[in-house]
């Protein structure tokens, strides 16, 4: 468990020792969140964040929620108590997100495919711990991750003329080959080529890889050439200038050059490497988010960000990972059609003397993310569930609905707070801070 940079109430200010707190008598309780140590996180991100000593290895999520898997917990009436205990399971897991490596290529189930998938593992015996169980519960998976730094991301099928495209500037044989399909059939041809490279016996598929890797490399000193040369925009050390390409052609070819090295790096001989290049790479910047609905392929590369979602832990993966594959079931849910990356750009829903509360638009009941960025004067929240700070200092004030003033906690940077219990949230001083909540049932 993390230290959590937020003052809890003095003692005696808080009442309440059920399960739940009582109707009419919430708190503001500083919330402990739960470290995950995937490989493929940030050894210093999250650490910086929190104010906490770096321990060596990666730190890649903090889970802020009341997922069995990872609980966060609170300090209440004398006692460690899990944060389920004060409000019950929630609808959606709120995280921070540290990729230093790639994530694995997958796709979420609808709440129907959640449903009948989990009775299915159920009926053939599967345990909820069997890696080869596919479905964990019943529930979808939606999930939106808001930048805090650049955060490179793959999501949704790009239009195959500019895979096409990607395919012949790379001069791989066995990559046009297998990318075929998309010319033939662009509406569905993703989901031929991703059976296609998964399928792929381990010879044909290690060659594939080693050839795409020798060409991203040649593409890549191409380029630097270039750039040395005062004939092409480059980066830094010759490496390409990597903006996010609105019209295909160089700016494509170069990303893909890029995403090839990098995902070759953290994934050495994996085939999803070839299937990364049916996706929309995007970048987004820091404030920007990206919704992933279901059915969606996508992958997160790099980057740190806030990420929120369904509670569940529904996934089916297509590359990129060590763990169980089914083919079949993948490519039953996943939606193979083109679209372009559902980036979210952040929408001002108010503005007062004492600060801005921003907002990302999703289609989905199960959760709502908004930022409070915080000037000086007390800026109205409403009734956030948990709130997290990422910069600066601020007081949390809240108020019950019989009008009653609940004791304020004080939210440094890194710091996070389950409200427990319904009541109108204020923050009044200098910071940024994101605020979880169920959402509303879209129209």
């Amino acid at each position: 468990m993390t230290r959590n940079p937020a003052s809890t109430p003095p003692a005696g200010e808080s009442s309440g020792t059920g399960p739940q707190v009582p109707a009419g008598s919430p708190r503001l309780l500083a919330l402990h969140g739960a470290e995950q140590p995937y490989a493929w996180g940030s050894a210093t991100a999250i650490p910086e964040l929190l104010g906490t000593p770096a321990a060596g290895g990666p730190v890649a999520e903090l889970w802020l929620g009341t997922h069995p898997v990872a609980p966060a917990f609170v300090e209440a009436d004398g006692a460690r108590r899990p944060a389920a205990d004060l409000v019950g399971p929630l609808p959606f897991l709120l995280k921070v997100l540290a990729a230093d490596k790639a994530l694995s290529l997958q796709v979420h189930p609808d709440q129907t495919q959640a449903a009948a998938g989990f009775d299915a593992d159920d009926a053939a015996g599967l345990s909820v711990d069997d890696p080869h169980r596919r479905y964990r519960d019943r529930n979808h998976k939606p999930e939106l991750i808001v930048a805090l730094s650049p955060f490179r991301a793959l999501a949704g099928v790009r239009d195959p003329a500019r895979t096409l495209a990607v395919a012949a500037g790379l001069g791989t044989p066995a990559l046009v080959a297998a990318f075929r399909p998309l010319a033939n059939d662009p509406a569905a041809g993703a989901a031929t080529v991703l059976r296609t490279l998964l399928t792929m016996p381990a010879g044909p598929a290690g060659e594939l890889i080693d050839a795409l890797v020798a060409a991203a490399e040649r593409l890549r000193r191409a380029r630097g050439r270039r750039s040395a040369d005062g004939s092409a925009a480059g980066g830094s050390h010759g490496r390409p200038a990597l903006d996010n390409p609105r019209d295909g052609g160089e700016d494509d070819l170069a990303r893909a050059a890029d995403l090839i090295g990098r995902l070759a790096a953290a994934h050495p001989g994996d085939v999803g490497i070839a299937a990364a290049l049916l996706l929309n790479d995007v970048t987004l910047r820091p404030g920007e988010g990206l919704f992933q609905p279901a059915r969606m392929l996508h992958a997160y590369v790099a980057g740190l960000g806030i990420e929120i979602m369904a509670t569940s832990d529904n996934v089916l993966r297509g590359g990129l990972t060590p763990k169980h594959i089914d083919v079949d079931e993948l490519l039953r849910i996943f939606d193979p059609r083109p679209s372009d990356a559902p980036v979210r750009i952040p929408r001002t829903i108010a503005a007062s003397p004492g600060g801005l509360l921003h907002g990302w638009d999703v289609p989905v009941a199960d959760f709502a993310l908004t930022e409070a960025v915080c000037t000086g004067d007390g800026v109205p929240v409403g009734c956030p569930t948990v709130l997290l700070a990422v910069e600066g200092r601020v007081e949390v004030t809240a108020t019950a609905d019989d009008g009653t003033a609940v004791a304020p906690v004080e939210l440094r940077r890194g710091g996070s707070v389950l409200v427990a219990g319904h009541a109108a949230v204020t923050l009044t001083g200098a910071g940024r801070v994101f605020l979880a909540a169920p959402g509303h049932r879209p129209d």
